[in-house]
């Protein structure tokens, strides 16, 4: 569970900086007109930015259901959520919006999105708690929870049946079975160690129980330098330092062809994974399977990078219809039906995790059914808390793990660079914090 976001919410609000104090001012009676309205028109008319594959369906489900209610999907990509705060200032943001936990804080500091407690605090028993508590700050709620992000250890089984090697429950496990493999075929590693993406470094830092920030008094403590970072850290240059790891970056041809080629033996991810590994090494099918990740004790906990979320910007005039619309986009059983098996999103609704398709065998995964694996993960998961400005600390970090890779910089001193980062760029917003 997130225990810091009440304490993170009341400085939230009592640090937000004389612009988002003005911005509110701006667009205050277009909120509290939309909190308001009483008009009787029917139907009442929403618009609502998002990415998730074959949404639409879901969409077009409510809108066939709830004609006084009607809702206009519009595609956008991922990184647009950077033109929310934009289009809100201007007035021209959908009535709910797509976003990431991340990106959340941001615009619940700048007052830019609604408190939608009044309209869905009796609903939170439908979520898991970590994912509802990604939207909750202090008393408010900003946001209801779309997806989750559970981590699992995908590995090819029969790399490791060859080698003699038993897939590793704790992390001194892990590093003796890198060095196992590794000795037995020089072309074989147990991952690979992936410069431009810091989700892999931060999901192993929650796990060590980490949080990007804590709240001391009326300042945001940044805390991705603490002890659990630098022992993921530790973990991380002993692995690059004695060769054990593949330096590729992700998402990139050379990586797909390591991971075909089996160069990669195994990878710690999240749920949303194994889909891709299936569309990108389909020659394997049979070859892989999935466990619980490594940790300290061997019996969990898995980490959780929590996922997306959908919020209302104070420009909406339709809070109250705009609430019940994602509250049953995100809970009820048909449209996470669409969501999981169309959208391919690890739900944050606990009836999602009972769906069948997460429970269904694979070929592919030599007749395991993966899904179920991350629904484990997803019942004995942490998740640390976010705050402002973390995307700077996000670059930070990959800039510096590219040095690491050339090795010109160390894991350890990568990281502490990054909290710097962070708390410059939040002090830079006219925040307090240490």
């Amino acid at each position: 569970m997130n225990t810091n976001y009440g304490k993170i919410a009341k400085v939230s609000i009592a640090l937000a900086s004389a612009t988002a104090m003005l911005l509110v001012s701006g667009c205050g009676s277009s909120a509290a007109g939309g909190n308001d309205d009483s008009s009787s028109s029917s139907p009442v008319k929403l618009t609502f930015s998002g990415w998730v594959p074959h949404i639409e369906d879901a969409v077009d489900l409510w809108n066939e259901e709830n004609p006084d209610i009607q809702v206009e999907f519009k595609r956008i990509a991922n990184d647009a959520m950077k033109n929310y705060s934009s289009q809100i200032e201007a007035g021209v943001a959908s009535d709910i919006l797509q976003v990431s936990g991340d990106a959340l804080v941001d615009l619940v500091i700048e007052q830019q999105v609604q408190d939608i407690s009044k309209y869905v605090n009796d609903k939170s028993s439908l979520f898991t708690e970590s994912d509802w508590q990604s939207g909750v700050f202090g008393d408010g709620v900003y946001g209801v929870p779309q997806d989750s992000c559970p981590t699992a250890l995908m590995y090819r089984k029969d790399i490791f049946e060859q080698y003699g090697v038993s897939v590793p429950k704790t992390w001194d496990e892990y590093l003796d079975a890198a060095r196992k493999l590794h000795s037995a075929n020089p072309d074989v590693y147990i991952t690979a160690f992936t410069p431009n993406e810091a989700s892999l470094f931060i999901q192993d830092f929650y796990q060590e129980g980490g949080t990007l920030y804590d709240v001391d008094g009326d300042t945001w403590k940044v805390m991705l330098d603490s002890g659990a970072s630098q022992t993921v850290a530790d973990r991380y240059q002993t692995l690059i330092d004695e060769g054990l790891v593949k330096i590729v970056d992700m998402w990139t041809p050379d990586f797909w062809s390591a991971v075909n080629d089996g160069t990669i033996a195994s990878f710690n991810y999240q749920a949303w994974f194994p889909v891709l590994i299936e569309e990108n090494a389909p020659d394997l099918s049979g070859k892989w399977a999935v466990t619980q990740s490594p940790s300290d004790s061997g019996n969990g906990p898995s980490s959780n990078v929590g996922g997306g979320l959908n919020t209302i910007p104070v420009t909406s005039k339709h809070p109250e219809e705009a609430s019940e619309f994602i509250t049953w986009l995100n809970s009820d059983e048909k449209a996470l039906d669409i969501l999981i098996e169309k959208g391919g999103l690890f739900p944050a609704a606990k009836a999602g995790l009972e769906n069948e398709t997460l429970n269904k065998t694979s070929d592919y995964w030599g007749g395991q059914a993966p899904g179920a694996e991350f629904v484990k993960a997803a019942k004995n998961a942490v998740k640390g808390s976010t705050g402002p400005q973390v995307d700077a600390g996000f670059t930070a970090l990959k800039d510096g793990f590219a040095k690491v890779a050339n090795k010109q910089d160390t894991m350890g001193n990568v990281v502490t660079k990054a909290a710097d980062a962070m708390r410059k760029a939040a002090s830079d917003k006219g925040l307090s914090v240490k």
